[in-house]
């Protein structure tokens, strides 16, 4: 069977390649042909959202999948009526699902994501950068009405709004937005959600998703850092929020390790973890959480004094949190920790993940975020008062972070 490598993926002869590729699988009787295309698509989709790619990579995808030039993401939620075994129901029934809403579907550009713990993305495109958003919802509500009456499941929708296909991750991130202030038999658009909380650590904790699907992907060691990470996030959440948060992580991190090696990694019993962590709540429930991504993975939890690390981090978290709008360096930084510059870098590196100067920047950012919402201040006095001393420097590093530049959000802003 032929290995899709990027290098090939990029030649000019894609299609044929492509073509090629798909008739080799077929030849190859691993899989029923009309098992190929959703196993690609999803795959394909996975990757857009959960692993970093290059605009080459885009490129390819738009043409495997038929993506045209604008494109806006729906995220669905399902539930089961209390008293039945939904998630097994759910899992075993995902080709049908699929199949099923490609059907309810037909008359748009898109493509389906996987079924990631009770939530699937789906990606509508168009070649106008024109989102009808009564349509939108329009769609979203026909969709619950019929999963409903073919599966007696209730469903949530979040959706973003439509973007160039380069920023889908943006409407990614609006769509999880929404679907987060979303009940059962619910449709959020973000332009309908009106009061998000300032401090939403929403884009943060996808950033911080990608970055550990990346690590596990490359086999690094770091997985476990960006992992700790996003449990540090959830403390506040209501319990059946963090038994969501933490299946959704654990079978994020299952697809990607066997995906990066060939079907390899361990797999993840999804109805059998399930089972487990709805048994379980507080300190066990954190732990359980801990021992299944080291078993998934198969990483080594870092050997650090962790009581010692987060009392830097909390204090340089305090610190950075009074001082970002300043000209603060690693050495301010690591004085005000008391000790060397090059023992903090190591430190908060090996305890969070990030280094300082991504740090800063995601916080920097955050602020820049919060007053462009909340204010009528322009790109250039946002960039000085969060401590920038250049605007075009700090349109770089917001559109890094973002997705989009300072002046697209505001456009974005007074569009809504």
């Amino acid at each position: 069977m032929t290995n899709l490598t990027t290098k090939q993926l990029h030649t000019s002869g894609l299609k044929e390649f492509w073509d090629s590729l798909r008739a080799n699988i077929i030849d190859s009787d691993i899989l029923p042909q009309d098992n190929i295309v959703p196993i690609v698509e999803q795959s394909i989709m996975f990757s857009m959202f959960f692993r970093n790619y290059s605009q080459e990579e885009i490129q390819s995808y738009r043409k495997i999948l038929d993506i045209k030039n604008y494109c806006y993401m729906m995220l669905l939620e399902f539930h089961q009526p209390k008293g039945k075994n939904s998630q097994k129901e759910l899992e075993l029934n995902n080709s049908t699902l699929y199949y099923f809403l490609k059907k309810l579907l037909k008359n748009t550009h898109n493509s389906i994501g996987p079924m990631l713990h009770n939530r699937i993305s789906i990606l509508i495109s168009d070649d106008e950068n024109i989102q009808n958003v009564n349509e939108s919802l329009l769609l979203a509500k026909t969709l619950i009405n019929k999963l409903n009456k073919e599966f007696h499941i209730t469903t949530a929708i979040g959706i973003g709004n439509m973007i160039g296909v380069y920023n889908v991750y943006t409407s990614f991130i609006e769509a999880v937005t929404s679907l987060n202030q979303a009940n059962p038999n619910q449709i959020k658009h973000i332009n309908n959600v009106k009061a998000l909380s300032k401090s939403s650590p929403d884009f943060d904790y996808f950033d911080t998703v990608r970055h550990m699907l990346e690590a596990i992907r490359l086999n690094k060691s770091e997985a476990f850092n960006y992992f700790n990470l996003l449990m540090e996030m959830i403390p506040s959440f209501t319990i059946g929020k963090k038994r969501s948060i933490i299946i959704e992580l654990l079978s994020l991190a299952s697809y990607t390790k066997r995906s990066s090696y060939d079907g390899k990694g361990r797999s993840f019993n999804l109805s059998e973890k399930m089972r487990l962590i709805n048994q379980l709540e507080d300190q066990s429930l954190i732990e359980f959480a801990y021992r299944s991504f080291l078993d998934i993975t198969g990483s080594i939890q870092p050997k650090i004094s962790i009581d010692y690390s987060n009392k830097i981090v909390q204090s340089t978290k305090e610190f950075l949190e009074t001082h970002y709008m300043e000209d603060i360096s690693l050495e301010d930084v690591a004085a005000q920790a008391n000790i060397s510059p090059q023992y903090f870098s190591k430190l908060i590196k090996k305890t969070t993940g990030f280094n300082f100067i991504d740090w800063l920047s995601m916080l920097r950012v955050k602020k820049a975020k919060e007053l462009l919402t909340n204010t009528d201040l322009t790109v250039k006095e946002v960039c000085y008062l969060v401590g920038y001393k250049d605007p075009n420097y700090f349109s770089r590093i917001f559109k890094k972070r973002i997705g989009i530049t300072p002046t697209e959000f505001i456009k974005q802003k007074q569009n809504r």
